[in-house]
């Protein structure tokens, strides 16, 4: 299993943050393995979709539902799909003046890809930390 959690502070509100992660489709634009994804059903707060996850060289098919508590947290779950495990969670804690975005990743590949969890690791700890920088960046940019 390969669990990943990481926190950055923003310099915008707790608010700010969480409503630029409250659906998917504000969530695709940091993730780069949602790119090309399909919504199989859109409510407020909860929405399910299609895709596949490119993980180095594979592709695994999944459908995830993506669920925003609202200012608490936005998470990303596996109902079903070819991997073990895939889960996101983006904590935000904070004031109006700054917040504290935590993300917390868990991955179960199947067993025969063992091998590269070492470097998927490290590959998911960069994503990661782009992704929050690339928030940080869509935050102060539409300020």
């Amino acid at each position: 299993m390969i669990k990943v959690i990481l926190s950055q502070t923003i310099n915008s509100s707790a608010a700010e943050v969480f409503a630029a992660l409250d659906h998917i489709n504000k969530l695709a634009r940091l993730k780069t393995d949602l790119r090309s994804y399909r919504i199989a059903r859109d409510e407020e707060g909860l929405q399910l979709i299609d895709v596949d996850v490119r993980f180095i060289i594979k592709q695994f098919p999944l459908r995830l539902k993506y669920t925003a508590v609202p200012n608490k947290y936005c998470e990303l779950k596996m109902l079903k799909g070819a991997l073990k495990q895939y889960e996101y969670r983006y904590t935000v804690m904070g004031d109006n003046v700054s917040a504290t975005v935590t993300v917390e990743c868990s991955i179960r590949l199947p067993f025969r890809y063992f091998l590269v969890t070492p470097i998927l690791r490290a590959i998911l700890k960069r994503r990661i930390k782009k992704e929050l920088l690339l928030l940080e960046k869509i935050l102060h940019t539409t300020l």
